[in-house]
């Protein structure tokens, strides 16, 4: 069976309507009677909603389609099988275990996964599924996002200091820009990569181009060709430790 035979045969197995689907995913009305594959943000926002469901039957095939409830005081290994990543043409996380929270834990589809994007060498390896989280966060009526990474440098204090936690939703066309908002930018500049969290505003006499402005006034605007920008998120919602244990 294809990834989207098998998404349906667990929705008929689960009793779940497409309607239903649709709603708790956001995804578009005919999106399962469409092509083949899901794509690696699809699985990733269906395995966040349907915890139940085997990520490893989905796309690799393998165990069964219903993960088992965790029984009670029993500890699954937590830690991601990435060897996987290894294969270039694989793009999606497999953990060993999908985890079921207690009862009173955070709501499961608010799950949030943490990347270190400094290891993966800027933020196209994240954003194309081929970098492992190196763990997850777990906040209730949190909007829907797609992963979360430590702030570096200073160029947004006070309201983000370095190792401050922003989570973002993946922006995929620059088109879909809301100016003035926060987002995390991948961008090309001088003949150099940079990663940065930075306010978006337009540039009326440009309209091809973005001014990046830091909340930090000691830090300069830069304006810089959409065409540059490499990869985009905006910023949702950010996570501050105040105490070091």
């Amino acid at each position: 069976m294809t990834e989207k035979e098998k998404l349906k045969a667990y929705l008929q197995y689960k009793g779940i309507s497409k309607n239903r689907f649709y709603t708790e995913t956001g995804f578009s009305v005919g999106f399962l009677d469409s092509g083949r594959s899901l794509g690696a943000d699809k699985v990733r926002i269906i395995i966040n909603k349907f915890p139940d469901l085997s990520l490893e039957w989905l796309i690799m095939d393998e165990g069964e389609m219903i993960i088992e409830p965790r029984p009670e005081g029993v500890a699954y290994d937590m830690r991601p099988n990435i060897s996987h990543l290894e294969e270039p043409e694989s793009p999606y996380y497999v953990p060993t275990r999908i985890y079921t929270p207690a009862a009173g834990a955070a709501d499961p589809t608010r799950r949030i996964p943490l990347y270190d994007f400094e290891a993966a060498a800027g933020l196209a390896p994240v954003f194309d599924g081929r970098t492992a989280p190196t763990g997850y966060l777990a906040i209730p009526e949190l909007p829907r996002c797609d992963g979360a990474v430590k702030m570096r440098g200073d160029s947004m204090y006070p309201l983000l200091k370095a190792g401050d936690i922003v989570i973002y939703k993946q922006v995929h066309d620059c088109t879909n820009i809301i100016w003035g908002e926060m987002y995390l930018v991948s961008f090309s500049y001088d003949d150099e990569e940079y990663t940065t969290v930075k306010y978006l505003n337009r540039i009326e006499e440009k309209p091809d181009f973005a001014r990046l402005v830091s909340y930090n006034a000691h830090h300069a605007p830069i304006e810089i060709p959409l065409t540059a920008i490499r990869a985009l998120a905006i910023v949702k919602a950010s996570v501050r430790f105040n105490t070091m244990g």
